[in-house]
């Protein structure tokens, strides 16, 4: 929010719910949806930059250590997304 009035910089809207409160990672920021997809936006201006479909919604908030972006689905997996997130990696 502008800090003069209150409102939004921006919004960025996904097709269902968000529950879990996003991380801010830099100049980015990452948080799930209930549309079962995580996302990555750039923190400026809001534009995405990043989404993975997991495919079942996802109400947690996600964290990040070591550059590894962590977050939990309703399928019951815990998801990891490397510095360079391009692949998922869980223990199916």
């Amino acid at each position: 929010a502008r800090l003069s009035d209150g409102k939004p910089l921006w919004t960025f809207r996904t097709r269902r719910k968000v529950d879990g409160s996003p991380v801010v990672c830099g100049d980015k920021v990452v948080f799930g949806s209930g549309d079962g997809r995580m996302y990555m936006l750039r923190l400026a201006d809001g534009e995405q930059v990043w989404s993975y479909e997991i495919g079942r919604s996802i109400f947690s908030s996600p964290a990040v250590a070591d550059g590894v972006l962590i977050t939990a689905s309703l399928d019951g997996s815990v998801y990891a997304f490397g510095a360079r997130p391009t692949q998922v990696e869980d223990d199916r």
